[in-house]
């Protein structure tokens, strides 16, 4: 199928894209608790629709947050992002992985994302700040699943390194676009290989770590093209894809080229089945964050978790089996 023509941005919204205003206790309650611990969800600054199923827990009942770490200001400047940049963020705080996994703890949270702005400001672009907060909440919610949405640290195998081996049980990293777009969608700093090849060298490092990555639709992709990037990601071994509609959040970033109907999410959500992704999530609605997503993807790490028990059990069983007999 050729590129879809552009759709006019003075469109109305399709109803399967309009969304209930985000409201509850427990909305109330989380975002009470980030300004007095003076944290950043992506949830709010990226204005994500799926923000109140999420922090109220939803449909499954798996509660779950998005902590946006190392500040709320990025060194990048991506034509689809929300979030604030500047070319010199302020200072990175010390007490911030403390404070992070004091509030999760507290929260009693299923399954938290933790995801960062980019810092290229930074010697190690935060990596080691990204690996000692894994670390802390390691500590004090020992029972929390855990996913790393990261930055690219500009591709350097050093610093993906830290994080895939800090404790995480997710590690996340989007290819946001389809190649030929990366340019006119992303930062210059970003591109298609770069990302790749952090999703590649996180496998390296870790095999049993689950890997995941998030494609934006309606920016002007032919069909080929999400094709081709799905096996892509394949190719580097990624287990989980979710792709979504792109929403364009002020009249500063780039227009909506078209809105991506549910049966071609459903059609996408069936190809990444049929491509082998142990999970694959497609919908107007979703995000790479996505809440039914985290709820399928933590049944995953209990069900791995359970047979890495029995066979623990298993092996000890059969060792004792095999014991020598001492004869009096």
């Amino acid at each position: 199928m050729e590129k879809a023509q552009s759709k006019a941005a003075k469109a109305r919204l399709p109803r399967w894209l309009k969304t209930d205003i985000p409201v509850g206790k427990e909305v109330s309650r989380i975002r009470k608790t980030l300004r007095e611990l003076k944290l950043h969800t992506v949830c709010e600054e990226a204005r994500c629709p799926n923000m109140g199923e999420c922090w109220g827990g939803g449909k499954h009942g798996t509660a779950t947050a998005t902590i946006m770490i190392m500040g709320d200001t990025c060194t990048r400047g991506c034509r689809f992002c929300s979030v604030k940049t500047s070319k010199t963020p302020g200072a990175l705080d010390a007490n911030e992985p403390q404070n992070v996994a004091r509030a999760l703890a507290a929260w009693g949270l299923d399954y938290v994302v933790l995801t960062s702005v980019d810092r290229d400001d930074l010697p190690d672009f935060g990596s080691a700040h990204f690996a000692e907060t894994v670390r802390s909440i390691r500590e004090q919610a020992p029972q929390m699943m855990i996913e790393c949405l990261t930055p690219d640290f500009l591709g350097r195998a050093d610093l993906i390194e830290p994080v895939a081996q800090s404790g995480l049980d997710v590690y996340a990293h989007n290819i946001e676009t389809v190649e030929g777009l990366q340019r006119s969608v992303r930062d210059h700093r970003a591109n298609y290989k770069q990302s790749m090849f952090v999703l590649e060298h996180v496998k390296r490092t870790k095999p049993t770590l689950l890997t995941k990555s998030s494609i934006m639709l309606g920016v002007g992709e032919t069909d080929a093209e999400v094709m081709q990037t799905m096996r892509d990601l394949r190719t580097a071994g990624v287990d989980i894809v979710t792709l979504g509609q792109y929403m364009r959040p002020t009249k500063r970033h780039m227009k909506v080229h078209e809105y991506v109907t549910p049966e071609k999410f459903a059609h996408w959500e069936k190809v990444g089945s049929e491509l082998g992704f142990v999970y694959a999530a497609s919908g107007p609605l979703v995000r790479s964050s996505y809440k039914a997503g985290e709820f399928f993807i933590s049944e995953i790490l209990r069900k791995r978790a359970s047979a890495s028990m029995r066979n623990v059990a298993a092996s000890v069983a059969e060792g004792r089996n095999k014991s020598p007999t001492i004869q009096a």
